[in-house]
């Protein structure tokens, strides 16, 4: 989020800095660039005084010469002068009589100064030629005067300037990224408190969401979440407690009853009938108050340890040790048992491992009925166990509602269990960061795969 907020940001920036440079280097070009005109103006302007001197007769071409050189050692620039036709009457430094320097010479003899020198870059020619007529008083043009003008120093001038302002500018972008960056960081700190609260919870650890710096509409929307986060935790809490202590305080006054019912006389068929009926419901009372302690004691430690966790435990089993306890029960209930694979290390506590296998492989036994298969198979890489049966099964539309408490199949009402089965299963594996899928299997009965997450 923040790299969002930042790029806008500098995007912008780097647009008005972009905005105040180049109108800078430009100004700096323009104005290097009239100061080397209006100096080499008045250098031509001593020059031309002394040629018209010379042409009026009243100066020595010597004098002129002797300036010439002074102006080229100073300048370091050549310059030459012509009188009407064009002939040298001094020169100092040599300029070649190239097509240029014809062309500046013509128009100077016309009455027309070559004065305008292009703007000066660090990539513009090294010289540039300028030409001045030599005007009498009858305003016609009795020569010229031609100078190279040197722009190196000017070009070097140039650069430095850009150099300069690019220098500042870079600071002011860099000054503007920390500031934006400290700016961001201080309007999304709560933002980043408020993610990372949202895993906490979800991952069942503590968090201190209040604390951070920020906007103070974003810290209060954080310590809203927090009290939020705090307020439904602590309502969780209290239904699973509650639920554990009633399951808890039904067992005293259910040993309390059996104990009476023990005590009823059971002379005739019909007092015994009804002994043992009430024997039987309280068998399942029993059954699911333990289940329920079960379900209970499960969603307390998946709710409790924090999920994910990057020391996992591990347990090595394989699909035969996983299923042998139950082998002498399936084969009662005539089921026959397919265990395969081999040794394999889940990241698993055993004991729940064995837990979820001893309700999956109950309820194949219950549910398949006599002449399944049970198949059990144990892979590490993904890591998952897989129980299926080749009974009959659960339709499409009864699939979906395989883990919620207490249902059941309308076609197993009639069979022994407390519908929290796959409940304890799914919380047993929260604890265990992993999921419990259930399809159909390829035998025809249920598969239940249960995968670790992130193994």
């Amino acid at each position: 989020m923040r790299r969002r907020v930042l790029i806008p940001l500098l995007v912008l920036g780097l647009v008005a800095v972009c905005a105040i440079l180049v109108p800078t280097g430009s100004a700096i070009a323009d104005a290097r660039t009239q100061q080397l005109q209006l100096q080499r103006t008045g250098a031509v302007e001593q020059v031309v005084q002394r040629a018209r001197a010379v042409l009026g007769g009243t100066g020595s071409p010597a004098t002129l010469q002797r300036y010439l050189e002074r102006v080229h050692s100073t300048y370091g620039e050549a310059v030459l002068v012509v009188d009407g036709s064009g002939e040298r009457l001094a020169e100092a430094g040599g300029i070649p009589r190239d097509a240029a320097t014809e062309r500046a010479v013509t128009a100077a003899l016309r009455g027309l100064p070559q004065w305008t020198l292009p703007t000066v870059l660090p990539w513009s020619p090294d010289s540039a030629l300028v030409a001045q007529p030599i005007a009498t008083a009858s305003s016609a043009a009795e020569g010229a005067v031609v100078l190279r003008v040197d722009q190196a120093s000017a070009k070097r001038d140039v650069l430095s300037g850009w150099i300069l302002a690019g220098v500042v500018g870079a600071a002011l972008l860099v000054a503007l990224l920390l500031a934006s960056n400290l700016w961001t960081r201080w309007v999304i700190r709560p933002v980043l408190a408020l993610d990372a609260a949202t895993r906490a919870v979800s991952e069942h650890r503590g968090f201190d969401a209040a604390a951070v710096t920020g906007p103070p509409e974003l810290r209060r929307l954080a310590a809203s979440f927090e009290r939020m986060a705090g307020e439904v935790e602590d309502a969780l809490e209290q239904q699973r407690g509650l639920v554990a202590d009633a399951s808890h305080q039904l067992r005293n006054p259910l040993a309390a009853i059996r104990l009476r019912i023990d005590g009823l006389p059971r002379d005739d068929p019909e007092s015994r009938s009804e002994a043992d009926a009430v024997e039987g419901d309280l068998d399942r009372l029993e059954r699911t108050v333990d289940r329920m302690l079960v379900l209970a004691e499960a969603e307390h430690r998946a709710s409790s340890e924090p999920s994910r966790s990057p020391d996992r435990v591990c347990c090595t089993v394989s699909a035969a040790s996983l299923v042998d306890p139950y082998r002498s029960a399936l084969a009662d209930s005539g089921i026959d048992v397919l265990a395969s694979g081999s040794d394999a290390e889940l990241p698993f506590r055993r004991g729940d491992l064995e837990e979820i296998v001893e309700i999956l492989v109950d309820n194949a036994r219950k549910y398949a009925g006599p002449g399944a298969r049970v198949r059990v198979e144990v892979r590490e890489s993904p890591a998952e166990l897989l129980v299926a049966d080749s009974g009959a099964g659960l339709a499409e539309t009864e699939l979906a509602r395989v883990g919620t408490r207490f249902w059941r199949s309308e076609t197993h009402r009639a069979l022994p269990g407390t519908g929290l089965g796959y409940a304890i299963v799914e919380q047993l594996a929260r604890a265990n960061d992993a999921v419990v899928e259930v399809s159909r299997a390829p035998e025809g009965g249920l598969l239940a795969r249960v995968r670790v997450v992130g193994a």
